[in-house]
């Protein structure tokens, strides 16, 4: 259903006040009104707007048969406090804009008046337009108007373009791709950031084999070149993290978990990151035990005996109702500690720490408890937990610093 017309539009005074600028704007004004054809009009001003709207009336009842009746006077306090104009004329679209096609003149009124009048249009994509034409003495001439529409689309889209990247560097990929739909032009920034939120969104959520579809090294780096370092690092990780078989396999993963705690922890979100850290501490277990031969889901008592266990300590490992032998995370470093692994030792040298650290993730109500943590609890788990990486592999900063998402700069 095509909608009628309201127009939004700011009255001054005309220059210098006289009665002829008076006269010639108010004729610029009904020249706008006389080319949309609107159902309503909405003047916005103060008392010393109300002699050109006087004017404009006069001016229209010489032209048309019908008064002009149809309009509305807003009377603006203060013409030059900014929130007052600008809360007035938002208010007022807001609402008019269920029922009409709204379109803001600012031909006329104070600098204040005119730039709350494009800031309403460009918030909320209305168009602006403004009456020129040849002058003298700084007043329009009549018979010489002409409309000009002003377009502040671009404007607009760079705001939401710089919010868009804050929603990336804030791990809001879903936000941002929503937030993108709000933008009216730059269809191949849209489709690009597109791109890099579904690629980004998917390395967060631990689905690698989608992140790697998704992932445009070249494309992502011609369009931000100072993030091209960033982006050649995430794509060796994800290549390596997409390989079936991989030596460094595991220790991306390990990496990817530690950067994934670490953004939840950036969010405040410490129930979640420690519930990351503690499955980081178990994979630094499994992966270690692995290169004994020891599969921590299936564990093999025959492996274990080839280690010169002893038997009492065999006698430790129970079957469960599927005749396998699974242990957890305490039993990891423990059986580490039996073989004299160094993984092993300092657990059992850290021991009292973490098992206090363990209680946060017990604790929380993400586990078995119904508290909530800290993030002085998530940063000395953490310290622990980035400790007995290192020990697991000496290069696991390096794997962390490839796993870590890039940042714009804002």
């Amino acid at each position: 259903m095509v909608k009628d017309i309201a127009m939004l539009i700011t009255v001054g005074t005309g220059i210098g006040g006289t009665e002829e600028a008076t006269n010639s704007l108010a004729h610029g004004i009904l020249h706008a009104i006389n080319q949309f054809n609107p159902k309503k009009v909405i003047f916005f001003g103060s008392d010393l707007s109300i002699p050109t709207i006087d004017s404009l009336k006069k001016q229209y009842l010489k032209k048309e048969n019908d008064e002009f009746d149809f309009y509305e006077f807003v009377k603006i306090k203060e013409i030059d406090n900014f929130r007052d104009c600008f809360t007035l004329m938002k208010d007022k679209l807001l609402e008019l804009n269920d029922n009409y096609k709204i379109i803001i003149d600012y031909t006329s009124g104070t600098k204040t008046m005119t730039m709350s009048a494009a800031f309403v249009s460009m918030l909320y994509h209305k168009k602006l337009v403004l009456v020129k034409g040849k002058r003298m003495n700084g007043i329009v001439q009549k018979g010489t108007e002409e409309i000009s529409s002003q377009n502040l689309y671009l404007v607009y889209d760079e705001l939401m373009m710089s919010k868009v990247k804050e929603m990336f560097n804030t791990n809001r990929f879903e936000s941002g791709k929503t937030l993108l739909e709000d933008i009216i032009g730059m269809n191949d920034d849209k489709l690009i950031f597109e791109k890099l939120f579904n690629a980004y969104s998917a390395f967060d959520s631990v689905n690698y084999e989608l992140a790697f579809e998704n992932f445009n090294s070249k494309e992502f780096s011609e369009k931000w070149p100072e993030l091209t370092s960033d982006f050649q690092k995430n794509a060796k990780a994800l290549n390596i993290l997409n390989t079936k078989k991989h030596n460094l396999k595991c220790y991306y993963i390990l990496a990817s978990l530690l950067n994934n705690a670490r953004r939840r922890a950036e969010e405040h979100k410490y129930d979640d990151a420690i519930a990351r850290l503690y499955r980081s501490l178990e994979l630094i277990g499994q992966i270690k035990l692995k290169e004994y031969g020891i599969n921590t889901s299936n564990v093999n008592l025959d492996k274990l005996k080839e280690n010169n266990l002893s038997d009492e300590f065999l006698k430790s490992f129970q079957s469960d109702e599927d005749n396998k032998i699974k242990i957890g995370l305490t039993q990891d470093y423990i059986l580490l500690n039996e073989l004299k692994d160094e993984l092993g030792l300092f657990y059992m040298e850290k021991h009292e720490l973490i098992l206090e650290y363990l209680k946060y993730r017990n604790n929380s109500i993400l586990a078995h408890g119904l508290n909530s943590q800290n993030e002085k609890h998530y940063n000395d788990f953490r310290d622990i937990v980035l400790k007995a990486s290192e020990i697991l592999n000496k290069n696991i900063n390096e794997f962390i610093l490839e796993t870590k998402f890039p940042k714009f700069n804002l």
